[in-house]
């Protein structure tokens, strides 16, 4: 019992602690991947901005004026909402510059992807949100890498500390991950990009069924599937223009989890291809570590073993769960309470997620 107490507790901290480093030794000693292809400023290809919506006034006019003054000779913008019933269809027909698509009943991102393409006319799509305000530059940065054949897709990083709101846990999550994909992509390719900003030839687009709820993910691992790289591209950044707060993160990583689950079921090949050490770390391992560590907690806590292991976890819980307390309630916390409020918020997010996948709760219905 006190081998598997331990094993359980390795493996539950295995994707945060062990894994990044893991991948900094490996990068270390493998030279970095060149393209091979540059593009040039006659030889941008015709590229297509396709923005997904939902009730999104608040934040539209800002995202439409962002896209307008970004800095790419050849850029068609297409926003499709999808059956928005706030003022989102009214902002739209403000701006005859764009092409719109108001689809008259909400469907899930899926569909309106896919009525979106139909009227893009770019040879490289860029996948975007309402939420993500792009840097002027950033398009040209993402095409570079992605003129090399043996790229797939490309994706920028997403920063969310230009908000004054953003949680100082989803900061400090946001930049590990953008850490991981920096340094899978050195050794391989990383195995994820970010959803609300990532680009890929439209020949290579697989759009997923219309009941996949992580129509990125579903995107990207196709991609894998061919043999081809994702590359996050450092230079080309984003702004997360949405507010977070503890009940929004929460449903929102839940629905990531469940997505993300339920679209590795339909690549398994992929944990036998070079990627797969990657997907069994970054992902599994790591939605797998919050059922690892309540049995884990569970077999401290009917065994009798480590009871100062026990006391120090518990304290931590607790200290976690003041902390989402505090955030609720508007008070700002420490960085410290910080990280075991998103600790805690995130791993209860995976077991409601995988609930939520089970049960069918979960649908391609996305909201902010």
């Amino acid at each position: 019992m006190k081998l598997f107490i331990w094993l359980l507790f390795l493996l539950a901290i295995y994707p945060y602690i062990v894994y990044p480093l893991v991948l900094k030794l490996i990068s270390k000693l493998k030279k970095p991947s060149a393209f091979s292809k540059a593009c040039t400023e006659e030889f941008f290809p015709k590229a297509t901005l396709l923005i997904t919506a939902y009730n999104e006034e608040q934040f539209l006019e800002e995202k439409i004026q962002n896209s307008l003054e970004l800095d790419y000779p050849d850029l068609e913008i297409v926003v499709v909402s999808d059956g928005s019933i706030d003022q989102t269809n009214t902002i739209l027909l403000k701006y005859p510059e764009i092409k719109t698509l108001l689809l008259p009943k909400r469907q899930g991102k899926p569909t309106a992807l896919k009525a979106g393409l139909e009227l893009a006319t770019g040879d490289v799509i860029f996948f975007s949100d309402v939420s993500a305000l792009y840097s002027k530059n950033s398009l040209k940065m993402l095409i570079k890498p992605l003129l090399d054949e043996k790229v797939g897709a490309t994706g920028g990083i997403l920063s969310l500390k230009k908000q004054n709101l953003a949680i100082l846990g989803e900061v400090t999550y946001s930049d590990y991950e953008t850490t991981l994909r920096a340094l899978e992509t050195q050794i391989f390719g990383t195995i994820v990009l970010p959803g609300t900003f990532y680009a890929l030839r439209r020949e290579n687009i697989v759009l997923p069924p219309e009941n996949i709820i992580a129509d990125d993910f579903y995107i990207t691992c196709s991609l894998l599937e061919k043999g081809l790289r994702l590359v996050q591209v450092d230079l080309a950044v984003a702004f997360e223009q949405a507010s977070y707060d503890t009940s929004g993160e929460f449903v929102r990583k839940a629905r990531i989890i469940a997505g993300g689950i339920q679209t590795l079921a339909l690549f398994p090949r992929l944990f036998c291809s070079k990627w797969g050490f990657f997907m069994f770390s970054h992902k599994l391992l790591r939605w797998g570590s919050a059922l690892l560590l309540v049995l884990h907690y569970l077999l401290l806590l009917i065994s009798g073993f480590y009871p100062w292991l026990l006391g120090l976890e518990s304290i931590l819980m607790l200290l976690g769960i003041i902390g989402i307390i505090l955030d609720i309630t508007g008070v700002k916390t420490p960085r410290f309470l910080a990280l075991l409020r998103h600790f805690i918020v995130v791993n209860a997010a995976v077991i409601w997620g995988i609930m939520g996948l089970v049960s069918g709760r979960q649908t391609v219905k996305w909201q902010r």
